[in-house]
């Protein structure tokens, strides 16, 4: 029977196969390679590692990595059972979220056991991890398709490790501790495919090992990361493309090709289904993800995050935004590499079909270039809820994976299938473009590696110098004093820092510090995840006014380190401002450089909720319209920082014609945490444009936003980030609405679990109730010093939060909702209530 692709002139012939269960390397075509040849290829590409990721090994802990440190920390102070816990719960039992992945705890357990709280040592692990998977890849790829031509199926192989190895997508994975579940989980799924491979070229007891060994690191891969479950699929996708390849005449048609592909993946195909079922039972769910508002926000972002965004263009293109400028030479290099292989690609398929007079296929193909394009679309589909390559290249880690078939595909295209001699014998050109094509690659992923990762290593330094700077802050002051710090800093340039304060806490106390701080620090930080900028104005200015606060201080992202917030004792003793107006003015806009900047303004940060601007925008030419994507921006300068930068601004969409833009500057930390705001900034993306400045006006909304708080009295324990825990119902709680004109009673909302209401707006100033909630009610008193809220509605223990809004005479929401109150209801609350529950039973 003839085969399905095309068979280059000087393939070696193999010995028949009695079907794919027959060992596929009779011909041993993978052992020709000298053990010197694999050494020297192994060699390089550790190095490789090395020159793209060596900055990462002085590295410290980032983001969830303080988690996992806190967590460590408990185990080994007679806590080991939770390490045990992993193996049949949800890891590290975190609500909101569905994750098996208890060998993980187990690899930083060991880091732990052997290193303590010193990063080095955690880094010194992922950097490892990742060096392995590029080794078991090559590995693997070297092993693969016996009957193709060996210098292709090496040079192939090396090429795609290679890249691999130095993969600009790859400092999230190698730079974030945590990260490591990606390069953890693919180093075993690796593992066990080379193990596999070699199962299928071996007979006798030996084969039966390999198998064996195969599966225990397909095991420990499902232990690591859902992403391993792409392993049997993938096997199945290379035994059908094998079969394909191969000229044997006995490999049949294409359902007894489909049959054996899945004979030959049946060991994994069980062991995949027992890894679902059993996650199902302990977990109640087969696959992982995310919960709460932020699996809703992904879920809604889905179309828009892999088809409106170029994240998957950076799976070729990996540049971040925030470090390679857009007109950067590097840029051009990527794209001429690109073209440059699939130009070599296809001058070999023309010349290979002139001199062979192919039937089949017009042009001879290499096996790896079917494999690498199918096994991409297997890699990326269980990233279907989490894929997103921002900018900045947040999200890297998501596509560790599926970067080695775009690598692979990459290879494929530079060598081909073999095919480089004309009929008359001499060497073509091919071959040598080809080496200097792979050679381009290289070095140029090595160096765009080496950019991405450095704010890696900036972001490493600012968390160090954060804490630094706290206990500088701290030092010398009774202990009953304390700091404020505005605005930990989420990330750096893409590199992930501190998203909450949580994380920030782990920092403050042993083994990380030498004394615990943590009760000193007080915070604004999302409980988990959201946007890091908003901040509520009523709590921030009861911190301000408290006598036992030292300072107040807020991070320069530019500057890496904590500046002092200008006067912020005199703004928190103050009463606020009510309205503040600038005169008019009018200016035109003809080009990039060009602004409207007020007079020098002296205006508390603090005292206003938001910034009207009533504008006339024009065209310069007649007939000529606004377009329809333009924005306006408004910056500011204040007294923190005196001089405008991109970080002082926030953007609307512009339109034509006179319009009020209402900003909403006091739930923004970059405004707030200036001070004083000394000078605003108005600008268009679009130029040349004319601007008519009818009105600018400071507003505060005090009597357009209820308050909310947490009483005195409030028994339970409340962190440094204003969050409360509780175990009975909420309260009590103070509230006032008696400000807001014609309100007649208040209604309170429960967010859903996990949730928190800003994630689908956006902002704090909503002004209608959410649809997303657990709960709801009415207070018919427009204050209380002692309102206790109802929990009895809610399900399942986790963080809620809590907001209320002003209602009139028909129930309609007046003004804007307060500013929430984070609170996380604890398993016990539950507990409690069923034993309540069944006692009222018994009596009935």
């Amino acid at each position: 029977m003839g085969t399905s692709f095309t068979v280059i002139e000087n393939i070696q012939q193999s010995t028949p196969q009695e079907g794919l269960t027959s060992r596929a390397a009779t011909a041993s075509e993978p052992t020709k390679d000298s053990p010197a040849l694999i050494l020297g290829a192994v060699l390089i590409i550790v190095v490789l590692n090395f020159a793209a990721f060596h900055g990462s090994l002085s590295g410290y802990f980032l983001a969830d990595d303080f988690a996992h440190v806190d967590y460590l920390k408990s185990v080994f102070n007679g806590n080991a059972h939770l390490l045990a816990k992993n193996f049949y719960s949800n890891w590290m039992q975190t609500l909101g979220t569905s994750f098996y992945r208890p060998f993980i705890s187990i690899t930083l357990a060991t880091d732990y056991l052997f290193w303590g709280a010193n990063p080095n040592g955690f880094h010194i692990s992922n950097f490892f991890y990742q060096t392995l998977s590029s080794v078991f890849l090559f590995l693997s790829l070297n092993c693969m398709f016996p009957e193709l031509d060996r210098r292709a199926r090496f040079f192939t192989a090396f090429l795609a490790a290679a890249l691999f190895a130095c993969h600009p997508l790859h400092p999230e994975v190698v730079s974030w501790i945590i990260a490591r579940v990606d390069s953890v989980c693919t180093t075993f799924l690796f593992l066990s495919l080379w193990l596999y491979l070699l199962a299928r070229q071996t007979d006798g007891k030996r084969a039966n090992a390999l198998q064996m060994s195969s599966l225990a690191a397909f095991t420990l891969s499902l232990m690591s990361k859902e992403m391993a479950i792409t392993l049997p699929p993938t096997i199945f996708l290379y035994e059908l493309v094998n079969s394909s390849f191969c000229r044997s005449e006995k490999t049949g048609g294409w359902r007894a090709r489909f049959v054996e592909a899945l004979k030959a993946t049946r060991w994994y195909i069980a062991l995949l289904l027992f890894y679902l079922g059993f996650r199902a039972a302990v977990l109640g769910t087969l696959f992982g993800g995310y919960g709460g508002s932020v699996g809703e926000g992904l879920q809604a972002t889905l179309w828009r995050r892999w088809f409106m965004e170029g994240c998957l263009a950076r799976l070729i293109l990996p540049f971040n935004e925030a470090v390679t400028e857009p007109k950067d030479k590097l840029r051009l290099v990527f794209k001429l590499m690109t073209a440059g292989a699939v130009a070599i690609a296809i001058l070999r398929a023309c010349l290979s079909a002139r001199k062979n007079n192919l039937k089949s296929l017009p042009f001879a193909i290499s096996p790896f270039l079917l494999f690498g394009l199918g096994w991409f679309i297997i890699a990326l589909a269980p990233t279907i809820q989490v894929f997103d390559i921002t900018t900045t290249l947040q999200g890297g880690r998501f596509v560790y994976l599926a970067t080695a078939p775009v690598v692979l595909v990459l290879a494929a295209l530079v060598f081909g299938a073999g095919d480089e001699k004309k009929s008359h014998g001499q060497v073509s050109l091919l071959p040598l473009l080809s080496m200097a094509l792979a050679a381009l690659f290289t070095a140029s992923y090595t160096v765009l590696a080496m950019h991405n990762n450095r704010p890696w290593c900036e972001a490493s330094r600012g968390v160090s110098n954060l804490r630094a700077g706290v206990e500088n802050a701290l030092e010398g002051q009774p202990a009953q004093m304390k700091v404020a710090i505005l605005n930990l800093p989420p990330h750096h340039k893409g590199a992930h820092m501190l998203y909450n304060a949580a994380m920030f806490g782990v920092t403050l106390k042993p083994p990380l510090s030498k004394t615990d701080l943590t009760n000193r620090v007080i915070t604004f930080e999302p409980v988990t995840f959201g946007d890091a900028n908003l901040i509520g104005r009523t709590r921030l200015r009861s911190i301000l006014a408290d006598k036992n606060l030292a300072g107040a201080f807020v991070w320069d992202s530019n500057e890496q380190r904590l500046l002092p917030m200008k006067d912020w004792r005199s703004i928190g003793l103050s009463a606020p401002s009510q309205t503040f107006e600038l005169a008019k003015g009018d200016c035109l806009l003809e080009n990039e450089g060009q602004s409207v900047q007020s007079p020098i303004i002296d205006v508390p940060s603090i005292d206003f909720d938001f910034l009207d601007l009533t504008l006339k925008v024009e065209p310069t030419v007649a007939g000529k319209q606004i377009a329809p994507d333009a924005y306006l921006i408004l910056g500011w300068s204040g007294a923190t920082h005196p001089i405008y930068a991109p970080q002082q601004e926030i953007a609307q969409p512009l339109k034509p014609g006179v319009n009020t833009y209402r900003f909403s500057v006091g739930e923004l930390k970059n405004w707030v945490g200036e001070g004083k705001i000394t000078a605003l900034r108005i600008n268009t993306s679009v130029k040349p444009c004319k601007i008519n400045v009818e009105s600018v006006r400071f507003i505060n909304a005090d009597d357009q936003i209820p308050e909310l708080s947490i009483a005195p009295e409030f028994k339970y324990f409340i962190d440094s980030n204003g969050t409360l825990y509780t175990s009975e119902d909420l309260g009590p709680v103070r509230y006032d609405a008696t400000k807001i004109k014609g309100a007649k009673s208040v209604h309170y909302e429960i967010s859903k679990p996990e949730s928190w209401f800003e994630h689908y707006s956006g902002t704090l100033r909503d002004k209608a109730p959410s649809e997303k909630v657990s709960d709801s009610g009415k207070f018919e008193q427009l204050s209380s010093s002692q309102a206790v809220i109802p929990l009895k509605a809610l399900k399942v223990p986790g963080f809620y939060e809590v907001r209320i809004i002003a209602l009139d005479a028909q129930d309609k929401p007046l003004g804007y909702v307060s500013n929430p109150i984070n609170f996380q209801v604890s398993g016990s609350y539950f507990k409690k209530r069923k034993t309540e529950t069944d006692a009222r039973a018994d009596k009935k």
